[in-house]
């Protein structure tokens, strides 16, 4: 083993560099991982932004859907008040309609008897 590399394992110090950094010394090496570290930093800065925008917008969107779904329950409790007036009110109709027909009933049978009589009535 010569030149600190082991049989099939290349030493990563050892290869060539970049065309970003071919030719520059030290201090320009540094300064620009320093500019791309405040790119990086720029960038995350940026998700940031985004990620909090979109937090918020999340928590409006919750905060919309509660409402939502209170006016749906008020507006279920309607409707089943509502249904349940209505059926009470349609059993008051059919028990008022049925008395009217077996009341009607009554008088037709009535006027028949009345008839009937009449007619065999004799006449003076």
């Amino acid at each position: 083993m010569t030149g600190g590399v082991k049989r099939g394992v290349t030493n990563p110090w050892l290869l060539e560099e970049t065309e970003e950094t071919s030719g520059l010394n030290f201090g320009e090496i540094r300064q620009q991982q320093q500019r791309i570290i405040q790119e990086q930093d720029a960038g995350l800065d940026a998700l940031s932004s985004v990620l909090s925008r979109q937090k918020q917008m999340g928590q409006e969107i919750g905060n919309e859907l509660e409402e939502q779904n209170e006016i749906i329950d008020d507006l279920t409790n309607l409707v089943a008040n509502t249904d349940d007036k209505l059926r009470s009110q349609t059993r008051h109709v059919k028990m008022v309609d049925k008395k009217s027909t077996s009341c009607a009933q009554s008088e037709v049978m009535g006027l028949v008897q009345i008839h009937h009589v009449i007619s065999v009535w004799p006449v003076l």
